[in-house]
């Protein structure tokens, strides 16, 4: 089977990027404007600019150098977001299960997708028993908020969560069948 690589949707990501932009340019007018400069206006500024070029950088380092953030082989599935890399073997993995979360924040409509990866029983047993200090917190967490260990964050990319929950869990099933000459 073919490789299938899977990417941040930079139309997904421009509203956010754009709304980011615009505060920082503000932030720096308020800047401009006086002597003393409010200790709120640095934060502004400090949180905007560089949430803005962290989004930039996230999105045009996966376009422009050819990583994507979701790599599917017939064997595994890697993760590479921002340089930290996660690799699930579907050997290990029971099923993957989409779960979504929607509804109104303060201020805007959240809408925030993830992949719950359950892995073999044995397996899931495994990683607990491995994992020390912060990873066992965040597996304890994840377990807590998404019913598994491990996630993958499936939102604002070039496939539908649902569609890609499906591709995975299809992959599973072919990875479970005989190979036919």
């Amino acid at each position: 089977m073919e490789e299938i690589k899977i990417y941040h949707s930079v139309w997904k990501y421009l509203p956010t990027l754009l709304i980011s932009l615009v505060f920082t340019i503000i932030f720096i007018y308020a800047m401009t404007q006086g002597n003393d400069t409010p200790l709120w206006v640095w934060g502004g500024l400090l949180f905007f600019g560089l949430g803005f070029l962290f989004m930039l950088f996230m999105v045009l380092r996966e376009r422009l150098f050819h990583k994507p953030y979701i790599t599917i082989t017939d064997e595994k599935v890697v993760v590479n977001h921002v340089g930290r890399i996660w690799e699930y073997n579907l050997a290990d993995v029971h099923r993957f299960e989409l779960r979504e979360y929607k509804g109104y924040g303060p201020r805007f409509y959240i809408s925030i997708a993830i992949i719950s990866v359950h892995y073999m029983p044995s397996m899931e047993t495994k990683k607990m028993k491995d994992a020390k200090g912060m990873d066992r917190i965040n597996r304890k967490m994840n377990n807590a908020m998404i019913n598994a260990q491990e996630g993958i964050h499936a939102s604002q990319l070039t496939m539908k969560p649902k569609q890609l929950c499906d591709l995975l869990n299809e992959r599973l099933k072919q990875r479970l069948m005989p190979k036919q000459s």
